[in-house]
């Protein structure tokens, strides 16, 4: 095994990036989550005065000035170029973050990257692992973990990278179809093979 190597874990919304995750993280490698930088940066002066700007919709307060993030992802997933401004602005902030805490592990550290494609960014991984589930799950789950219409669900869906059709060649791939066991013990095979 390399001395530092760094794996993306990758897929669409719903397909289980969180679990495969979650699963590295209770064996004890090293984890780090994009959503979590999100929610830090979300707390952020310098960057919710950005954001309320970009989305006026979503100020909320005005001595003390936040965002309402429900606010800004119901206007970014109906509008393509909000949704463009807003990962060409969050997603360079993001990466540099998960990057840089990355460098401080030895050994393998696994980053859940939801816009990996959708950005430009695997290159600055040594593996990328994604994970596919079936569309019906996938819907299903994101509906329930989030309270959200199916209707809601699928303009998430359709704005990001389409991993069925699309070259994932250089790519480690696992399915998520089968038990929740399969599929933890399907990452940590892949996880043990590093």
């Amino acid at each position: 095994m390399d001395k530092n190597l760094v794996v993306a874990i990758t897929g669409g919304i719903g397909s289980g990036k969180s679990q495969a995750l979650l699963t590295l993280k209770n064996a004890g490698y090293h984890t780090i989550s994009c959503d979590e930088i999100t929610n830090e940066l979300y707390n952020d002066k310098k960057v919710i005065k950005r954001l309320a700007k970009m989305f006026p919709n979503a100020k909320r307060g005005f001595i003390f000035l936040r965002v309402d993030k429900k606010e800004i992802a119901k206007t970014v997933f109906s509008n393509p170029q909000k949704l463009a401004s807003l990962t060409e602005f969050l997603t360079p902030l993001i990466l540099k973050q998960s990057l840089l805490r990355a460098q401080k592990n030895n050994g393998v550290t696994f980053i859940e990257v939801p816009l990996l494609f959708e950005t430009n960014a695997q290159d600055n991984f040594d593996k990328v692992l994604v994970i596919k589930r079936q569309l019906t799950e996938r819907i299903n789950s994101v509906m329930k973990r989030s309270n959200l219409t199916k209707e809601q669900v699928l303009e998430r869906i359709n704005a990001q990278f389409d991993y069925d059709n699309n070259d994932l060649e250089n790519c480690v791939i696992i399915n998520n179809d089968d038990s929740i066991e399969s599929f933890r013990q399907a990452v940590m095979d892949f996880a043990k093979s590093l």
